[in-house]
């Protein structure tokens, strides 16, 4: 048995294909179907049930995934012990999230542990989940709902849709707009047919207000660009509104207006490397500190069996 044996074991764990497993280890698919055959061999013991074009894990296969990781964790440990090259930290999330939260998490990362390599890659949220999913990244920034039964999603916050407008504006005053006050704005609306724009389409019809609508966008940074150049007043997201405004923009809550909740996607896994568990908790310090100053409201915390929020529970986990 070899740790290319072991490796090609976990990545069909991970991903339940040996396809995704190559895409993940860099080799053909055939070849780690040779050596998830030369390691069932190894072991004695079939490992997996193929099942609608998947791979299920046996039981034998989980328990031996403990041991696995453990091996692989304390080689790669001896390896960067030795100056020899550790593994990339492999993150993912929408262009604004990079900027605005995984800079600042990424630098603190960087102050627990100077020189580790990242890659930082720029997806969709739906992108997000399949990259994770199949390994191609350690852990992505996601929007719920996600379902998906080889990801860990761990909760950072949930926030409100604010209305970004110049600070001379005369809503900037305001503690709160209701769709009514925009009837006769110029407005700069995002994400065409996502559900959230979805949602806020059918708050324009239930308050029977026409939007006017001069530019449609993807990005809240560009959202933002566009209010900046006077072009018109922008809805989007408390959590990126508030963090691509700056000092000459106003952030105000949109009444009866969609939530967004907002989590870390990551393999379910029972070891992790200590560098992806940091940076876990370093974006959620950062996420919290760019809404400490606003309204906001966190992942709900309900109580579990002992009584403690769960809420605690998903800060344990990170």
């Amino acid at each position: 048995m070899e740790l290319r044996h072991l490796r090609a074991f976990r990545a069909v764990m991970q991903t339940g294909s040996t396809v995704d497993a190559a895409r993940i280890m860099g080799v053909s698919q055939p070849s780690v179907s040779r050596l998830l055959a030369e390691f069932e061999d190894a072991i004695g013991e079939r490992l997996f049930i193929r099942a609608n074009g998947r791979l299920l894990a046996r039981e034998a296969a989980e328990s031996l995934l403990v041991d696995v990781e453990r091996t692989l964790t304390e080689i790669e440990g001896l390896r960067a012990r030795a100056g020899g090259p550790v593994a990339p930290l492999r993150i993912a999330a929408p262009a604004g999230v990079v900027t605005r939260i995984f800079a600042p998490a990424l630098r603190r990362l960087q102050a627990d542990r100077p020189g580790h390599t990242v890659v930082a890659e720029i997806m969709s949220y739906h992108d997000i989940v399949g990259a994770v999913a199949s390994g191609r990244v350690d852990m992505g920034f996601v929007k719920a709902p996600v379902a998906h039964p080889a990801l860990d999603l761990v909760d950072l916050v949930e926030v409100g849709t604010d209305v970004v407008v110049p600070r001379t504006h005369p809503l900037a005053g305001r503690a709160v707009v209701r769709t009514s006050d925009l009837h006769a704005e110029r407005l700069v609306l995002l994400g065409r047919n996502r559900p959230s724009r979805v949602q806020l389409d059918q708050i324009f019809q239930r308050a029977r207000v026409r939007p006017r609508i001069v530019i449609e966008t993807q990005a809240v940074s560009a959202a933002c660009s566009f209010v900046r150049e006077g072009l018109g007043i922008t809805i989007a997201n408390a959590l990126l509104a508030r963090a691509e405004a700056g000092p000459d923009l106003t952030c105000i809550p949109l009444a009866d207006a969609p939530r967004h909740h907002f989590q870390l996607a990551r393999l379910n896994r029972p070891l992790r490397p200590q560098a992806l568990t940091l940076f876990a908790g370093h974006v959620r310090d950062v996420t919290r500190d760019l809404l400490a100053a606003g309204p906001f409201r966190p992942a709900p915390a309900e109580p579990d069996a002992t009584g403690s929020p769960l809420l605690h529970k998903t800060a344990e986990r990170l």
